[in-house]
Parts: C-alpha cells; structure tokens; sequence
C-alpha cells in the first residue's frame, strides 16, 4: 500500500534525479561514496515495508508518525535510487539533520563516469531546509540551492509528487538517532499518492518473473523448440503462489512482459540497474503450431497492448514492426489472427475483474489452443495486387467477413469463455 512515506522518498532524491537532468557534465572518475549497500532479501522487504507502508494509516486519525532510524533511510533511499540507476548512496544522521550522499554510474561517460551528488537537510523552525548541495567538486550557495530545486520542481513533472507530500507532511523531526515524520493521510491523498507512484514496470515483480523463466528454460531439451504455452503456463502458476496478495493486473503485466522479451530475443536488463539486473538465459526458439512466427506476432502484441505506454516501449526498443509482419513478403491473415489473439489475452489480463481469473486459467491449460485457434489454413503471403484482386480494401466485405471469422476463432477458445467469478 502507497503512503506518504514513498512521498517523502520521491521528495528526498528529487535533488539528485533534478540535477542529474541538468548538470550530467559535472562527473568524476571516481565515485565519492565508496561503500555499497548490497541489499539482503531482508533488506529489500524492509524498504518495501517502509516506502509502501507497514499497514495502512488510520484514516480516522488527524496526524500519523513513522520513526525511521539510519539504517531505514540508507536501506529505503538505496532501493529506491537502485531502480532507477546504477548508484549507491549513503545517509547519516547528525543532531538537527543529516546528509544525503550518492554517486551515480553514468553510461554514457566513459572517462569520467560517476555524477556525485549530496545536500544536508536541516530543520529550521520545524521545516526541512538543504544546504550543502555539492555537484562533484562545486558547492552551491544555500541560497541558490534551495531556489534552484523549488524552480526546477515548479518547472517539472515532479511538482505533482513534491506537492502531494509537502502538504501532507506537518512536521519533521531529526534527532541523532533518527528522522521522524509526522504527516495529515486520508483515503483522498491515498487514491491521489497511489495515482502518482503507480509505475508500468514492477521491477520486483520482472525479476521474480524473469527467475520463473530462467527455471523453466532450465528444465527444457535445449535441442527443442519451445512452446510458449509452456513459458505462459509456467509463469501464471507462480502467480498464484505470490505473496501476500498482489494486484493481479500487474502480476499479468510483467508475466506478458517477461515472456515477451524473451520470445522476441529483447534484453530484459535494459530495465534494470547493471547491479540490479536479472541473470540472462539462453534463448531457444518459441513456437505456437510448430511456427516461430505466430508465436512473435501473438506476443508482441500483448506486449505492446499491456505495457501502453509509449516512452516504455521506445525505451524497450520495441517498434511497430514487430507485429506488421516481415517486410516484402506480402500481406498474411496469419499474423494477423496472431495479433489480434495476443491483444484479446492483454485485454483480459488487464481487466481488474478478470486478471485473477485469467491467471487461475492460464494455469491449467493444456496447450496453447486455450488461447490461439489453430489459422494455418488462412491466406498470406499475398503481394498487394493479389490483395486486391481478392479482397479490394481492408473495408470490403470479404476483408472484414474474414476478419469476424477470425475473431470467432479466437472468441471460441477455452481462455476467452464467460470468465465466472469463483
């Protein structure tokens, strides 16, 4: 559950995502804060536990407290930073207020590859204040410091999250042993705070999912192909041994992501953090009715349509032709019942009623007839002038009776039935 805590968070590193936007040219070879946080298992549950909320807040209540010690800011501040970048940060607690420092590891820059960045937070008459805002070997004037991250917030898509959390936070106390903070939640600022930090990718949920395929391609004859039933299948049971519960639209969302990924050779790990990146696998081609291609077209298509969001998919590399078919081979109602097949699945895996229910189903199936009909029988192959001569246009009735045939196919397999609630 999303609290003001997760706020706070957003509201704390937006100095470094800030200026890491703007002054990339100030790096360094080497990366001021040296030790690294190698997060446990444990570690991350905590920092879950802490930026998502150990339970939810009393709505009843007029005011909330939440104690964080050191070590909670450096686990909760290091999971954070770590979804975003390659980076390590440290926070240490003074009498007053404490210090925020990370160096974050630039792709781009080999020569001088770390941004160091840092800043004190202070509290004066019982607000937080930064000072001591360092880009690698400058120091900027307080005074300039603070007016150039309240301009930049005001300037940004960040205003959202720094107005929502400054708001709702009433006071901040920073003792030497600890940061508390005492904060104004209701279900309103609930809904608007989960609105705002709801992300596309689960990065938790892809790299459990990511380990789920890793097993599943382990246990198969790597001289065979394999069938993306199988992938699918395999996923979705693990699904349901996730816990403790979890929005199913989601789990469907990296379950589709993953296994499309995978299906069409992209990287996984260009999602992650280098030190935070899944283990790769060794591809083995994924086939539905002995064909790779129906396989590529059927998922790209649910991947695409579940991740809707179109900075996601050029981040991905993922481009419309992936499911257009192979250039300069004709038109094919092959890949076109494949398309439409995977956008039926991401259409129901994302359907809050129905993505619990999907995910139970997707689990038992047999084979990939649940979710494809077998359309080998279609045309393709057919070059523009054999198009027309048999269908004139896509808005012909030949064209679109072939279409509404299609798509009883696919209406007819077990996967797409009236899903009844249990």
């Amino acid at each position: 559950m999303l609290t003001v805590t997760r706020l706070f968070f957003f509201v704390l590193v937006t100095p470094l995502l800030l200026i890491f936007l703007i002054a990339v040219y100030v790096t360094d070879k080497h990366p001021s804060v040296e030790s690294q946080w190698l997060l446990s298992a444990k570690d991350i549950q905590r920092a879950r536990m802490i930026l998502n909320g150990q339970s939810a807040p009393d709505p009843t209540a007029a005011l909330n407290t939440l104690r964080l010690e050191e070590k909670d800011l450096n686990i909760a501040a290091n999971h954070l930073l770590n979804q975003y970048f390659d980076s390590t940060a440290e926070v240490h607690i003074k009498d007053n207020h404490f210090r925020f420092d990370s160096s974050i590891k630039l792709p781009f820059n080999s020569v001088n590859p770390y941004l160091n960045l840092g800043f004190t937070l202070r509290q004066e008459n019982q607000h937080p204040r930064i000072s001591q805002l360092t880009l690698g070997p400058l120091t900027l004037p307080d005074a300039y410091a603070n007016t150039l991250i309240e301009l930049l917030i005001n300037r940004s898509d960040l205003d959202q999250y720094y107005l929502l959390a400054t708001h709702q936070v009433q006071n901040i106390t920073i003792t030497r042993t600890a940061l508390t903070l005492t904060y104004r939640w209701t279900p309103k600022t609930y809904a608007a705070a989960q609105q705002l930090l709801t992300h596309n990718a689960n990065l938790e949920a892809l790299r459990f999912y990511q380990q789920q395929l890793i097993n599943t391609v382990a246990q198969h004859d790597p001289h065979w192909r394999l069938s993306l039933a199988t992938l699918l299948q395999e996923l979705f049971k693990a699904s349901l041994q996730r816990g403790p519960p979890l929005d199913p639209v989601k789990e469907n969302q990296a379950i589709i992501l993953v296994t499309g990924l995978y299906t069409l050779q992209q990287d996984i790990s260009v999602l992650f953090p280098k030190n935070t990146a899944p283990k790769s696998v060794p591809f083995i081609p994924v086939f539905m009715y002995q064909r790779i291609d129906i396989a590529q077209h059927f998922i790209s298509s649910a991947l695409l349509l579940s991740v809707n969001n179109a900075a996601f998919s050029a981040r991905l590399g993922l481009k419309k032709e992936l499911y257009d078919g192979h250039k300069g081979q004709g038109f094919s109602f092959i890949d076109l019942a494949a398309n439409r097949a995977g956008i039926r699945l991401a259409q129901t895996a994302t359907d809050q009623d129905k993505a619990l229910i999907l995910q139970k189903k997707m689990a038992a199936i047999s084979s990939y007839k649940a979710f494809m009909p077998d359309v080998r029988a279609l045309p393709e192959n057919l070059s523009s002038a054999a198009f027309k001569q048999r269908y004139q246009s896509t808005d012909s009735f030949p064209y679109r009776q072939q279409v509404r045939q299609i798509d009883q196919k696919i209406a007819a397999c077990s996967l797409y039935a009236p899903l009844k609630r249990p």
